[in-house]
């Protein structure tokens, strides 16, 4: 399941933003994955929702864009 693994890198850019920007919370996050990316976008966002219990993506709104390859 390498959604697990896409989402723990996507919190750390977002927590590394959030040191250098001096922000505490995301309303929204906007991610993009292609269709060819061989990504499951139900797992991945599932992995996000995990993972961002207690960071600054806590609650946030992830939408999550499928363009055609």
């Amino acid at each position: 399941m390498h959604e697990l693994s896409l989402a723990g890198s996507i919190l750390s850019m977002v927590e590394a933003a959030a040191a250098r920007e001096a922000f505490t919370r995301v309303v929204q996050l906007r991610l993009e994955v292609g269709r060819l990316a061989a990504v499951e976008v139900h797992a991945l966002r599932f992995a996000l929702a995990s993972l961002a219990r207690g960071t600054v993506l806590d609650g946030a709104e992830v939408l999550i864009d499928e363009p055609a390859a």
